[in-house]
């Protein structure tokens, strides 16, 4: 085992005859009974054993089985992987890897037919020794009494219910008749049908001869419909051709006309795209830049003329003479004043005269000061005004510079040639514009080459329609509009004339159609012969089914009896070694259950169920033990599959317990028998024991993978 359970990886190894597993709770005694059987009956694929295959805690990767076993055609190997949901069964040289060959040949080696039956016989779980699966081991046991693959009892029943099927109805009305009241009743319809159909098929004969004349009739309608069809399309083709080739002359018109406006029109393009490209350069931009320096500098000049013609006026200068002539007049005064011959009062008014005189003289020269700082403060406002208007003459000589740099670069020789020349640009790149409105108004969004291929186009149609109008079938089928309408008319007649036969065959067709043809008339008399012979076939089986009930009936009678017998014999062998001679009787009541037990009772006096109050419930244990062995037996015939027991004696007391463990070696001399449970005393009695370590006891020893303990071998 690998990752299954509490066996993260373990093997063991089992002798042939008593094998004891012995170990606490939870030391994985269960684990590896269920082991065992999935390794026997698991399916990898199947999602139930997936999931009863479970890895062990703190593992995801699902577990993988191998089990080595020896059977009388020799050693195989089987190993079922739940993680690679594969399986495989290898021996005699031989891999089997389909899961269900590789179980059959395991019930086969087992001598069962299901799993349940062998756990319902030879898989004994911890207290459930009562339980065995009735449904599989009765099934199986059917199989043994049949000497079949199908149940005897079944087979009779379903003898039973056949013939009941096939005469409902025959001796009393049925809601559900059976096959021959049914058979019976069609047998007559089919008669009743086929005297019908006979008569409808001789009706049907004449019918199918009014609808050939009709069809004959309705073909020469056809051909003449066929031909002043014809006549009066080709017509129509005529006109049409007479409408589509004065349509396409005014189209091919229409298209040389456009054609040729738009080869004038790009003529005038290409002329006036070669006089844009031989202007010399300029544009509006240029023209307004050249214009503002011109008149910028005409404004700076004007401006500098206007500075210059406002010149300050230069204030007079006062004469000097006058200043010193009243410097000496009080000069003169002063010294006269200070000369001593002069009386006082003239010499005061020498003094009086002298200062006025040198008041005068200053008041002159502070006068001629002020009209010299005025002169002089004229001088300097005229001197700005000159460098101003130099300035500004300046200016604008550089911006008549830069116009005539402007106007020399585009080769014009003044503003108004430059202006003259833009206008005729401008009026060039508007005309041009113009003439590609023009164009592309013309085009509608299409390429001359476009237009070309539909003038070409149309202009090879009207060449066709005008060959077909001057054809010589065009001239010969023509016909005059009056001659036109009469064919017209005698159209319409035959259309009605092909309605109403129409009408009339579809009529007769429908009629034809329901009407029995000799084959319907043939089938349905070999029907009817058929049904008779089916009757016939029926009314057979009815005989060979009352036979075979009566026959199959006694053979189950004959053959039912050794194998209940064989049941009961094994079972009370058993029991009586179980027993200690106490219970020595067992039977299945005759035509009850095939599982249902009855015990003999000495100190009952008769027959008891192995049930509670009626015996103990240790004797109720032994005695479904003793039973699940005997069916073992019966039902494995000469096959000794291996038993596993699971602790199978709880409800035991010690007496029992010894003898069903000596009855149990004395059956491992002929088959394995595996047992499971707590008890060490009983390892005593087995051939091999295998000890498995509790959980504490696991946690204070290191893991092993092989648990074994074989007697004498270990």
């Amino acid at each position: 085992m690998q990752r299954f359970r509490q066996h993260r990886a373990a093997r063991f190894q089992f002798a042939r005859g008593f094998n004891v597993v012995v170990g606490p709770n939870e030391a994985g005694k269960s684990a590896l009974r269920d082991a065992l059987r999935l390794a026997l009956f698991g399916n990898p694929e199947a999602a139930g054993h997936r999931q009863e295959a479970s890895p062990p805690w703190g593992s995801a990767d699902p577990p993988v089985l191998e089990l080595v076993f020896e059977v009388p055609e020799g050693q195989f190997e089987l190993v079922k992987d739940f993680a690679t949901r594969r399986v495989a069964l290898r021996g005699q040289g031989r891999t089997w890897e389909r899961p269900k060959l590789v179980q059959e040949a395991i019930y086969r080696a087992l001598g069962f037919h299901s799993e349940k039956a062998f756990t319902a016989t030879a898989h004994v779980r911890q207290a459930e020794l009562h339980e065995i699966g009735e449904r599989d081991v009765a099934r199986q046991l059917g199989r043994i009494v049949a000497g079949a693959d199908e149940d005897a009892s079944r087979a009779l029943q379903s003898l039973k219910q056949a013939l009941e099927s096939l005469e409902r109805g025959l001796l009393r009305p049925a809601s559900n008749p059976g096959r021959l009241v049914r058979l019976r009743s069609r047998l007559a319809e089919a008669e009743q049908q086929v005297a019908g159909l006979r008569r409808g098929w001789e009706e049907a004969r004449a019918l199918a001869a009014e609808a050939a004349r009709l069809r004959r009739r309705l073909a020469e309608v056809d051909a003449e419909l066929a031909d002043r069809t014809r006549l009066v399309e080709f017509n129509r083709s005529l006109q049409q051709a007479q409408e589509r080739a004065e349509w396409l002359r005014k189209e091919v018109s229409a298209r040389q006309a456009l054609l040729d406006q738009l080869g004038r029109l790009e003529e005038q393009l290409h002329r006036t795209r070669g006089e844009l490209e031989q202007l010399p350069p300029g544009d509006q931009d240029l023209v307004d830049r050249v214009q503002a320096a011109v008149g910028k500098a005409e404004e700076l000049e004007a401006h500098a003329a206007r500075v210059e013609a406002h010149q300050a006026p230069l204030p007079p200068l006062l004469p000097s003479s006058r200043g010193w002539a009243w410097g000496a007049v009080a000069v003169a005064a002063l010294f006269a004043a200070a000369w001593p011959g002069f009386a006082a009062p003239a010499r005061a008014v020498l003094a009086a005269v002298a200062a006025a005189a040198a008041w005068a003289a200053w008041a002159n020269w502070q006068a001629r000061e002020r009209a010299r700082r005025a002169r002089a403060e004229a001088e300097a406002e005229n001197r700005e005004r000159r460098h101003l208007a130099e300035q500004m003459r300046g200016q604008a000589q550089g911006l008549r510079d830069q116009a005539r740099r402007d106007l020399a670069a585009v080769g014009a020789r003044s503003l108004e040639d430059l202006r003259q020349r833009v206008a005729r640009r401008q009026e060039l790149e508007a005309e041009l514009r113009s003439l590609q409105q023009r164009v592309g108004d013309l085009l509608a969004g299409r390429d001359r080459e476009e237009l070309q291929d539909e003038l070409r186009r149309f202009s090879a149609d009207l060449h066709a329609q005008l060959q077909f109008l001057g054809s010589e079938p065009a001239r010969s089928k023509a016909l005059l509009p009056l001659e036109l309408q009469r064919l017209e008319r005698e159209l319409e007649e035959l259309g009605q004339e092909r309605a109403q036969l129409q009408g009339q065959l579809q009529r007769l067709e429908a009629r034809l159609e329901v009407a029995p043809e000799e084959d319907h008339v043939l089938r349905a008399e070999e029907e009817l012969a058929a049904l008779r012979g089916e009757l016939e076939r029926l009314e057979r089986r009815r005989r060979a089914l009352r036979v075979a009930l009566e026959v199959l009936g006694e053979a189950k009678a004959a053959v039912e009896v050794p194998a209940r017998q064989a049941v009961e014999e094994k079972t009370g062998q058993f029991l009586a070694r179980l027993t200690g001679g106490r219970y020595t009787r067992v039977r299945v009541p005759q035509g009850a259950d095939a599982l249902r037990l009855e015990v003999w009772s000495e100190e009952a006096g008769g027959w008891l169920p192995p049930e509670e109050p009626h015996l103990s419930r240790g004797t109720v244990d032994l005695v479904f033990l003793a039973a699940r062995v005997a069916l073992v037996d019966v039902l494995a015939s000469s096959l000794r599959p291996p038993l596993l027991l699971d602790d199978p004696f709880v409800t035991f007391d010690r007496p029992r317990r010894e003898r069903a463990l000596e009855w149990l070696r004395e059956l491992s001399r002929q088959r394995q028998v595996l047992l499971f449970t707590w008890d060490e005393e009983v390892a005593q009695h087995a051939d091999a024991v295998i000890r498995l370590a509790g959980p504490e006891e696991e946690a204070d020893s290191p893991p092993r993978t092989w648990l074994q303990d074989f007697g004498g071998l270990a």
